[in-house]
C-alpha cells in the first residue's frame, strides 16, 4: 500500500489484499467471516454473511460481531485512504447503535474524500495526536439499516 491508497487500480486485487491483510492480523475476522467486496483509494464495501455461528441465543446476529464487523470495515477504510506508511491508525473509542434485529446478511459501504483525507494528514502534521472520528453504517439485505457506529481514531506517526 502506498500513500493514500495502494500502487494498482485494480479494485478486486485491492480487496483481496485488504481482506487477507485484515484477516492475517486479525484472525477472527476470518472466523466470523468478514469479506471486502469492493475497495478503491477512499473507498470499501465490506459484508458480512449470515452464518449460524455468528448468532446469539435468540437466532439474530451477535452485538460484538456487528461491532466487531463496523469496527474493521472503517479499519479497512483506513488503510485504503491514509498513508499507512507514516500514520498507523488506532481506534480509542467507538459507540454503535443497535437499530433492529439481524438476521441476514450485512453491508458496509463507507469512504473519505481526497479533501478529508487531505485535512487529516494536515491535522496530523500539526497535531500528532488528533483524533479522527469515522461514522459508519450497516444495512441489511433489505435495503434497510441494522446498526450505526461512530469510532474515533488517532494515529501514531512512523519514523
Amino acid at each position: 500500500m502506498t500513500a493514500g491508497g495502494p500502487a494498482t487500480n485494480d479494485g478486486a486485487a485491492l480487496a483481496s489484499s485488504v481482506q487477507g491483510v485484515m484477516r492475517a492480523t486479525v484472525p477472527l475476522l476470518a472466523t466470523i467471516g468478514i469479506e471486502v467486496v469492493e475497495a478503491e483509494p477512499g473507498r470499501v464495501r465490506t459484508r458480512l454473511p449470515f452464518r449460524r455461528e455468528n448468532c446469539n441465543h435468540i437466532g439474530t446476529v451477535y452485538a460484538g460481531v456487528l461491532f466487531s464487523f463496523l469496527e474493521s470495515s472503517g479499519g479497512a477504510l483506513v488503510v485504503v485512504a491514509f498513508d499507512v506508511t507514516r500514520f498507523i491508525p488506532v481506534i480509542v473509542e467507538g459507540t454503535i447503535r443497535y437499530l433492529r434485529p439481524v438476521t441476514g446478511a450485512v453491508e458496509a459501504e463507507m469512504s473519505v474524500t481526497d479533501t478529508e483525507r487531505d485535512e487529516v494528514h494536515r491535522a496530523l502534521e500539526a497535531d500528532p495526536k488528533y483524533s479522527w472520528t469515522l461514522n459508519a453504517r450497516a444495512v441489511g439485505e433489505d435495503g434497510r439499516d441494522a446498526c450505526e457506529a461512530d469510532f474515533v481514531y488517532r494515529f501514531k506517526a512512523i519514523g
